[in-house]
């Protein structure tokens, strides 16, 4: 008996917690970020209606869940709210557990000296210490232009997306296995070609290891994926199975 009613306490205690965390987010939350993001982050203004409200919670869920560090720069919510949105670009159709390795995100004024290589650099992923790195101009600079498949936030993300996948897929899942090898057999496959094709569809940093390709191919599935689509379709199509998400069907 007493075990019975510890149980319908419990359920209680999370029914309750639920119902009150969804009135927050409703009223508070939800449309703040939608304010903002209406305005300032392209990928949301064109999400389908059905989308957008399960978006606002990731961006809620990842502004709560990841350590914030400034360096030598003030860290506002709106630029907190931004990275925040790209993390959930990518995460939307995939599962809850995806990105949770990661702990803390680190943000510069500018490009700065990495600890790990020595260079300066604009972005990095550190799985040792599980945080990502990013400098705030080139965040501003790859959401200038969302058309021209240069996006630092999608590129560092799609990093940590690829490492979590490798590190932890005996624990859960991130990315279907199966897709993942599909996409580095026709990488493979595209790298080896590279020297025959001076002008390829993808920027010359892509070849230098399967993970800087699969970031790379990332910035274009979500900036340019009618252009992706008709220059490179299977990979359009092995992205677009993987994520869950059809960009070309909304992006102007």
């Amino acid at each position: 008996m007493e075990q019975v009613l510890f149980k319908l306490i419990e359920w209680l205690y999370n029914t309750l917690r639920d119902a009150a965390d969804e009135v927050r987010f409703r009223a508070y939350h939800g449309p703040v970020f939608h304010r903002f993001l209406h305005h300032r982050y392209n990928y949301y203004r064109h999400l389908p209606a059905r989308d957008k409200l399960p978006f606002l919670r990731l961006v809620r869920d990842h502004y709560e869940f990841f350590e914030f560090v400034p360096r030598k720069i003030k860290l506002t919510r709106a630029m907190k709210a931004i990275i925040c949105s790209a993390a959930s670009q990518l995460v939307l159709r995939l599962p809850r557990e995806s990105l949770t390795f990661w702990q803390r995100i680190i943000v510069y004024p500018g490009d700065y000296e990495s600890s790990v290589t020595q260079l300066r650099h604009q972005g990095e992923v550190n799985p040792r210490l599980r945080t990502i790195v990013f400098s705030w101009p080139s965040i501003m600079k790859g959401l200038h232009r969302p058309d021209d498949g240069l996006n630092l936030l999608l590129h560092e993300f799609a990093h940590a997306l690829w490492i979590e996948h490798k590190l932890t897929q005996h624990e859960y899942t991130v990315l279907d296995p199966i897709l993942v090898r599909e996409f580095e057999l026709l990488a493979e496959a595209e790298m080896r070609q590279l020297h025959t094709n001076e002008h390829h569809f993808f920027r010359r940093y892509a070849f230098q290891n399967m993970e800087e390709f699969f970031a790379v191919a990332v910035e274009n599935f979500f900036e340019r994926p009618a252009p992706l689509q008709a220059a490179l379709p299977h990979f359009y199509d092995v992205l677009q199975r993987m994520f869950r998400q059809t960009p070309v069907a909304h992006v102007p």
